[in-house]
């Protein structure tokens, strides 16, 4: 452990002294490029255009004659995955010449996270994986230079599942976090608070249990996570085994209540040392406060994760564990690439990241048009929503992954954009078109106002012919236990809907809606079912996106009711 010491030591001095000046010199440069981010933009789609020519997509969508931005639209059509599906599987069965160039590298496939439908398969080659972390390392860098006390300090991130099989031609398929994890930089990996074969602790409890006893007696600088609920579970676990954590701290143990595989327990055995100072003062901590928190025992670290869209609401609780840290959100992320770079703390919107893929954006109100309008970044406009479009360097082309983003502004040419919301959640019982953002704020903001901690929170449009339509809330009674209080947050969220959605607040005027119901289901209830769907796509529970709105009535069956509130 002397060893590891040093060597934590030499890469703190050569991180201060040079990796963080040589990223910032590349945060500069890529700022400078925002003066002119359609001139980059184009330069990197025609690029891709011409790399892959003579692949079977570039010859079926007539590449070699394609010389300008209206060619390329004429050529290539707005598709969603199951058009690139054909070509994909190709490439799965080993036949890359159907998205690549000889040239290009097919490392592995990764796999998609969304809340609902069957998970896909995306193709990770050596220029997509590059495009990936110069994006994250442009987020990182910024996040420290405006934080310089951070660096230094470890990174706590949670990562993803990395063997999740293979396909037909044998090429393997991982999290996309998994393999940046195992991927990373040498100079990086010694400031990762924990090893990355804790992802493959099966057991959730347990697995956060490990991480908390690695990372505890660490300082951290950095936590990086996507959803801000799995940061609070996280919390939950530490507080409630908080005198096995300073036990086991104090003794250089693992404690063997908890089930990780003996193969994991003896690759940790290094990194489990006793800390009696550390467990000392984890113990004054509880004896003063009545809890373990992390606001009593890191000092005060940067969180990256979501604090905007329709998973970001959790965000606003971190800071009764967390104290007063700064948020950055690490902006839209998924599968297919890093699209956006938060610039400041406590903002969900970040700038385009121009030097990874091309963008285009399709009006919201257009996207089912056969003609619809198609807007390079720096021409959108301040206040409107867009459909995002993406060519990337894993083959795809005027790919639309059905995400809603806003246009906040600005910086140079290059568009200031917030995720909004999934396209396909937005009910329309009654032409009233409630979007999952729109309901996921109106609870949000009535939760505050009253007090109230969701843990999660779901709306299903219903329709029964014996009663009119209406919304039904989903949450857990524990939440919102007290009948009245129950009563006034969904009189609360009704009036909210009204105020923000004027068709909503028509057709309940008209008396075509009926109010809203809140089917309260027992305690627990949701991390069971989180649980599930986690099992099911095998993704793990860092990157569970939470849905806001579930088009499908049945839904509702995966659930028993304690009761249902209703208001008139």
């Amino acid at each position: 452990m002397i060893f590891q010491d040093t060597i934590f030591r030499l890469a703190t001095a050569v991180a201060r002294g040079v990796v963080i000046p040589v990223y910032g010199r590349q945060l500069r440069q890529f700022e400078r490029l925002l003066e002119q981010a359609s001139q980059v933009q184009r330069a990197g789609l025609f690029a891709r255009i011409e790399r892959c020519r003579d692949t079977k997509f570039g010859r079926d969508h007539g590449f070699a004659a394609i010389r300008t931005l209206e060619d390329f639209r004429r050529q290539v059509p707005v598709a969603r995955y199951d058009y690139f599906a054909p070509y994909i599987d190709a490439v799965g069965r080993g036949e890359f010449d159907a998205l690549f160039p000889p040239s290009e590298k097919v490392l592995r496939f990764t796999i998609t996270t969304g809340s609902t439908g069957k998970p896909k398969l995306n193709p990770v080659t050596t220029s997509w994986l590059k495009e990936y972390r110069q994006a994250w390392n442009l987020w990182g860098v910024k996040a420290m230079l405006d934080h310089p006390e951070k660096v230094g300090g470890k990174i706590l991130q949670m990562i993803g599942t990395w063997n999740m099989g293979q396909t037909p031609g044998g090429i393997p398929i991982s999290m996309v976090s998994a393999l940046v994890a195992r991927t990373q930089n040498p100079i990086v990996k010694p400031f990762y608070a924990v090893p990355h074969e804790l992802a493959d602790i099966s057991d959730v409890t347990a697995r956060y249990y490990t991480i908390l006893r690695l990372s505890m007696p660490e300082r951290i600088g950095l936590i990086c996570l996507m959803n801000p609920g799995t940061l609070i579970k996280l919390v939950e676990v530490g507080n409630d085994n908080r005198e096995l954590l300073i036990r086991d701290i104090f003794d250089g143990t693992l404690s063997t209540q908890f089930d990780v595989q003996p193969e994991i327990r003896r690759q940790l055995a290094s990194r489990i040392r006793p800390n009696r100072p550390c467990a000392e003062r984890l113990r004054q901590i509880v004896e003063r406060t009545g809890r373990l928190y992390p606001k009593d025992y890191w000092p005060a670290p940067i969180i990256g994760c979501w604090i905007g869209g329709t998973a970001g609401y959790q965000a606003r609780y971190l800071a009764e564990y967390f104290g007063d840290v700064p948020l950055r959100d690490l902006g839209l992320v998924s599968s297919e690439g890093r699209h956006t770079i938060p610039l400041h703390d406590g903002k969900p919107e970040g700038v385009l990241a121009i030097t990874t893929h091309y963008y285009e954006f399709v009006p919201v109100g257009e996207i089912d048009s056969l003609q619809p309008t198609v807007l390079e970044g720096h021409e959108l406009e301040i206040g409107r929503d867009y459909y995002l479009l993406m060519t990337t360097s894993s083959g795809y082309y005027r790919f639309n992954i059905g995400d809603i983003m806003r246009c906040h502004g600005f910086v140079g040419e290059a568009p200031v954009l917030e995720f909004l919301q999934k396209g396909d959640r937005c009910g329309d019982l009654e032409g009233e078109k409630v979007t999952e953002h729109q309901f996921v704020q109106a609870a949000d903001k009535v939760a505050g106002s009253l007090g109230i901690k969701l843990t999660y929170i779901t709306t299903v449009p219903c329709r029964d012919g014996r009663e009119l339509p209406r919304y039904v809330a989903v949450v857990e009674h524990g939440d919102i236990p007290d009948c009245s209080v129950a009563h006034r947050f969904l009189e609360s969220v009704d009036r909210e809907l009204m105020s923000t959605n004027f068709l909503y607040s028509a057709r309940r005027r008209e008396g075509v809606l009926g109010p809203p119901r809140l089917l309260r289901i027992r305690t627990g209830q949701w991390n069971q079912f989180v649980q599930a769907q986690i099992d099911r796509r095998g993704t793990g529970e860092a990157h569970y996106k939470h849905p806001g709105l579930v088009q499908d009535q049945s839904w509702l069956n995966e659930f028993t009711p304690v009761d249902t509130i209703s208001i008139s």
